[in-house]
């Protein structure tokens, strides 16, 4: 470690102050370079400050396009990213509650209609006419074949 900070006075030409910042990021991903058995590094070869690049590596501004630097997606293409799954789904949800709620309209209007026909089943026959319970006799006859009773 004291030979990377004299090696960056060296260059900057002040000290390194932010140690406590590149061990916190060291270990990411996107700060690791391609990897650290293929480095690219140019190495002084002498004190009078001549370089030399590996041989069997490319220099360090070439690119290499055999394996690109992988980093975190950011917090924009997530989210696009979120957005997109939801919208099908989001629609298909809605589109099965509307069904859903339909389908319960229907049963309670069916159950209304149940309703109806069960108080005019058993409605007083007494103070009606003969011709009125003739009729009412039919219908409720109707009705007990429509819901089976």
């Amino acid at each position: 470690m004291a030979s990377a900070h004299a090696f960056f006075a060296q260059d900057e030409g002040t000290t390194f102050n932010l140690e406590y910042a590149w061990r916190l990021l060291k270990d990411e991903p996107k700060w690791m370079g391609e990897s650290i058995g293929n480095s690219s590094k140019v190495t002084k070869t002498s004190a009078s400050g001549a370089s030399s690049a590996n041989s069997d590596t490319p220099s360090s501004y070439e690119f290499n396009s055999s394996s690109p630097m992988e980093h975190p997606m950011g917090q924009k293409a997530a989210k696009r990213k979120g957005k997109a799954k939801e919208i099908p789904n989001a629609t298909q949800d809605a589109r099965n509650k509307r069904a859903a709620t339909m389908e319960r309209l229907a049963q309670s209007k069916e159950d209304e209609l149940e309703l109806k026909a069960m108080q005019i089943i058993m409605k007083d026959t007494s103070t009606m006419s003969d011709s009125q319970r003739d009729i009412h006799e039919k219908y409720c006859n109707k009705m007990k074949k429509k819901y089976g009773l």
